[in-house]
């Protein structure tokens, strides 16, 4: 079966993240490892950490991935945000070690109008020093919509893996980014197109998963907002024909959308993501 999750809570407590996982129909798992709105990053206890890995591995719901902080800047000319950016990373790498995550995905962040060659030193030297100060966790770096100033495009992506050349540093594809930033993967034409570039930036091996959400916003908008399956601008056959491409379709499937009450992925749109990774054909 497809390894499909959803972002989930660890309110309570670390361990929750497998209830509220179970209770969506969840078989992988998505968090933040502490508050996401905080820069403190506490090392996870031992005791919270077997609790959790037991209920992982009892109900098969590997690969776990966490999402760092939405407000790290690892491009920031401001030396404090960049001091803990960098600070809150480690830390959360840190404890993907401890739980045997398969990553830390991150929105690397904005040059702020300063262009990305006008930060791309900083950031190889940055992540550099974060992959050296830390050990096995993968750091995946996500794409972006094409908001202004905001770093991920692909091409920015190939730039910093081609130049860094460490085997941990890899690639998170968010569906309804990729739409926003113009990528129309939901014609056969424009699908494939997608696919090659990929391949031609030396990528596709590199993608750890997928975040699969619809958009609210057009194609080519450059603005992110997510939309729950099936009712944004991209829809459930657009979606399908990305996440069952014979390139990405053995990817694990990780839901970012509001929910039908706005806490998050529910069972509704889980049901939806199976169906589409299970039927190609979906319209």
């Amino acid at each position: 079966m497809r390894k499909i999750g959803g972002h989930v809570s660890v309110a309570g407590g670390l361990p929750n993240a497998v209830s509220n996982t179970l209770s969506i129909g969840g078989n992988c798992i998505q968090i933040f490892a502490g508050s996401p709105r905080s820069w403190a990053r506490q090392p996870y206890s031992p005791e919270e950490v077997k609790l959790f890995r037991e209920g992982v591995e009892k109900n098969n719901l590997d690969p776990v991935f966490i999402h760092a902080l939405y407000l790290i800047n690892l491009a920031s000319d401001n030396p404090d945000l960049l001091g803990k950016s960098t600070l809150s990373l480690i830390g959360d790498l840190e404890n993907g070690e401890k739980i045997k995550s398969s990553g830390v995905i991150v929105h690397i962040g904005s040059h702020q109008g300063r262009g990305f060659d006008s930060v791309s030193a900083q950031l190889l030297d940055v992540i550099h020093s974060i992959l050296s100060r830390t050990k096995d966790t993968p750091l995946i770096l996500e794409n972006v919509a094409g908001q202004n100033g905001k770093i991920g495009s692909l091409r920015e992506i190939n730039f910093l893996l081609d130049k860094i050349q460490d085997p941990r540093l890899k690639v998170c594809l968010d569906t309804a980014h990729l739409f926003e930033a113009g990528y129309d993967f939901t014609s056969d034409i424009g699908l494939e197109k997608i696919i090659s570039e990929l391949d031609e930036l030396e990528l596709l091996d590199k993608i750890s998963l997928l975040h699969l959400n619809d958009s609210a916003t057009d194609l080519n908008s450059h603005h992110d907002m997510h939309a729950n399956l099936g009712e944004g601008k991209i829809g459930l056959s657009g979606l399908s024909k990305l996440v069952n491409h014979a390139s990405l379709s053995h990817l694990p499937l990780i839901l970012e959308v509001p929910g039908a009450d706005k806490h998050g992925p529910d069972k509704n749109n889980i049901r939806s993501a199976i169906e589409i990774s299970s039927n190609p054909t979906r319209t």
